[in-house]
């Protein structure tokens, strides 16, 4: 009966995921998960930034949702490994990765490049999206011109007074009402200057909402459930409208 039951859950599921080696630091592997349609392609891709939290199974649940719309979903890993729940030890995780940032951007590559060599991924339409942290790191792929051709930011640190001049990539953002580090003078700057850039772009401040609106349901006290679904659907349409 518990065999049988396991069977119908993997049948009746639209996607598969599986921990895979994606990128290596001085032969040690870093591990991304990876989340793949059953259907047959070619799809799309998209890489998924952890927040500061790590690589957790929020991110990877995440990367299964994208999976089930039709998108191959890699989660990549800046912590080599390691997440945490605790704020202090979150904190110094990420001071550690913008210490190196050269090797953060190694990084990032290896996941955009790997997903440009799995046959079932049509490398001209590759995404990236972040939360927190990762919504920073989402910013600098559009930024740099790393190859995607849509940005996701979920309140992600900007300049905007950064120069965009080889800014190839689409970009939405969707940012708290009483974010405490992000302030929204800054994303109506933010906004303003996309206006003048090439490309698609939308921008979206959420009312009554803090930074983390979105992620940890269930742990998170701050999660939005209501700010959380408009953004998810604000996303995935935006990114059929830009990578297809």
């Amino acid at each position: 009966m518990i065999k049988a039951f396991i069977v119908f859950l993997i049948m009746g599921s639209s996607s598969f995921g599986q921990m895979i080696n994606y990128h290596s630091i001085e032969d040690e592997k870093v591990m991304g998960y990876l989340s793949k349609p059953k259907s047959k392609g070619p799809f799309p891709g998209i890489i998924l930034i952890h927040e500061w939290w790590g690589l957790n199974q929020d991110i990877k649940n995440k990367a299964d949702e994208f999976a089930k719309k039709g998108y191959i979903a890699l989660a990549v890993d800046l912590y080599q490994g390691n997440n945490t729940s605790e704020p202090n030890i979150a904190r110094k995780l990420a001071g550690n990765v913008r210490g190196n940032i050269d090797e953060a951007f190694k990084n990032l590559k290896s996941g955009l490049d790997y997903l440009k060599k799995i046959n079932e991924v049509d490398p001209q339409k590759l995404a990236a999206i972040g939360w927190c942290f990762g919504g920073g790191w989402s910013y600098q792929i559009a930024k740099n011109n790393l190859g995607v051709k849509a940005s996701v930011i979920y309140y992600g640190r900007f300049n905007p007074d950064d120069d965009l001049s080889i800014m190839r990539s689409n970009i939405i953002g969707h940012f708290a009402e009483n974010d405490r580090g992000i302030s929204i003078d800054n994303v109506k700057e933010f906004q303003a200057k996309l206006k003048t850039h090439n490309g698609y772009h939308e921008i979206y401040i959420y009312p009554n909402t803090m930074h983390g609106f979105a992620s940890r349901p269930g742990e998170n006290s701050i999660y939005n459930k209501n700010a959380s679904d408009k953004a998810w659907k604000r996303t995935i349409r935006f990114l059929d409208k830009t990578l297809n």
